[in-house]
């Protein structure tokens, strides 16, 4: 990227980095994150100067493939839904939430962001209902 002069990095958090929920026990998981998170911001200041900006999105509760190494695939919506609640827009997000955000954030439409970590959570950050 310093070559080429500039570009963007969108590393994936979690809203677990900034918020304990006890329902979901994942100290070493939202440690992970948090550190992602630091990183984030440490690399937007270091690589600044060289035109490279470094984000960070930070979803919650997401349908991805990762549920199915302790849910089957044909209870996975069911299980999914108990989480709709937790999330106050009602739903729980998909893979293209996510992927719609990150391609805004490595778009020349956000040039003058950096250091940023994007809550894309379906408002979990803001409140609970």
């Amino acid at each position: 990227m310093k070559k080429q002069g500039g570009g963007s990095i969108v590393n994936i958090g979690s809203m677990w980095a900034q918020q304990a929920i006890k329902a979901t026990p994942s100290s070493a998981y939202s440690m992970a994150k948090a550190g992602l998170h630091a990183l984030t911001q440490h690399m937007a200041m270091e690589l600044a100067e060289y035109n490279i900006r470094v984000n960070a999105v930070s979803p919650a509760v997401v349908k991805t493939t990762i549920y199915h190494s302790f849910i089957e695939p044909t209870e996975l919506d069911e299980a999914l839904a108990g989480f709709n609640a937790f999330h106050p827009v009602g739903r729980i997000g998909t893979v293209e939430d996510i992927a719609r955000t990150i391609g805004f954030l490595l778009s020349a439409d956000t040039s003058w962001v950096t250091g940023a970590i994007w809550d894309i959570d379906g408002g979990v950050m803001a409140g609970r209902n």
